[in-house]
């Protein structure tokens, strides 16, 4: 892929090495362009953070790349597990394939609030993940978005763990703490 004068190669991890977050406490990593879509300057977005719990009706403004420029959204809908989005300025093909590999981020302000026990990925990266017996299997890596549920992979001594992302398996997360408490079902673990 080739660089984009917007794509920012600095911060951790979040979905591959090539999505990096540099949001600050005040920004929030939408996802990145993938793509333009169609001839009137729309653009196709991987979602990193589920887009349908923050954005809104009242959402107006996102910014794209390293420099967080401002553009004005025009319009936003879901399509294929992804997001389409018009931004004003932006109403031919070409003007949206410059803007292909842009993270796009948006403003805290403007976030629904999260119901109970829904998380943003950012925070969730890094949690520290025990079993319900205190046995501390690794760290989570990677939230891997899927059709039903997302699956967590944790990274520990053993290898990788994949974990979906259900109550029946996740049975409490302290972002305070850092931790995350799970219950591993038979075949979770390499034997």
């Amino acid at each position: 892929m080739k660089e984009s004068p917007n794509r920012n190669t600095e911060g951790k991890p979040i979905v591959g090495p090539e999505v990096q977050d540099t949001s600050g406490p005040n920004l929030l990593l939408v996802g990145v362009i993938t793509r333009p879509h169609g001839v009137k300057g729309e653009v196709w977005i991987k979602i990193i953070n589920k887009a349908d719990k923050f954005l809104d009706g009242q959402t107006s403004k996102v910014l794209l790349g390293m420099r967080q420029v401002p553009y004005e959204l025009e319009s936003f809908r879901v399509h294929r597990n992804g997001l389409l989005v018009k931004l004003t300025g932006c109403d031919d093909r070409n003007n949206a394939d410059i803007l292909r590999g842009s993270k796009v981020f948006i403003s805290v302000d403007q976030m629904k609030p999260l119901r109970p026990n829904e998380y943003y990925v950012t925070d969730l990266i890094g949690l520290s993940v025990f079993t319900e017996n205190g046995e501390h299997i690794g760290d989570l890596s990677e939230v891997l978005p899927t059709g039903a549920n997302d699956v967590y992979s944790i990274n520990g001594e053993d290898g990788e763990i994949l974990l979906p992302a259900i109550k029946s398996v996740i049975k409490s997360v302290d972002l305070m703490e850092r931790k995350m408490t799970v219950r591993l079902m038979p075949g979770m673990r390499k034997s």
